[in-house]
């Protein structure tokens, strides 16, 4: 039987945003996001944020969540099948996938890059 423990959400001023989660799974994944990574002219550009885990095994399924519509993902690991719908982008990849992963969200529909904040993430593996 798995042991469920709480996640716990600590506030570092002046470090880089990130949300770590982990359950009683063996394993960790971490995904920390760093801001703007490109700009559209005066509206929308790119977000960029990493994933990085040790000891996972399988397929791995991430979700990452923002404060915003996600209009595209991309990661820099062409093995990584990118989908979003809402404020949700997700990324399924075998664990020996490129790591840590580069992931890039994209903000096409005129809203300013800079307000863009990654509010959590889940995964799973199989």
């Amino acid at each position: 039987m798995k042991m469920y423990k709480k996640p716990i959400v600590t506030v570092d001023e002046g470090l880089a945003e990130g949300v770590y989660a982990a359950s009683g799974a063996k394993g960790t994944l971490n995904v920390t996001y760093y801001g703007v990574w490109d700009r559209w002219g005066t509206n929308g550009g790119k977000g960029l944020a990493m994933a990085n885990w040790s000891d996972l095994n399988g397929t791995i399924t991430l979700n990452v969540t923002f404060n915003d519509t996600v209009d595209q993902a991309e990661t820099d690991d062409a093995s990584v099948q990118t989908s979003w719908s809402g404020k949700t982008a997700t990324f399924t990849f075998a664990s020996t996938a490129k790591n840590p992963l580069t992931i890039g969200i994209h903000l096409n529909h005129g809203t300013n890059i800079d307000d863009l904040k990654m509010t959590g993430f889940t995964y799973s593996v199989n």
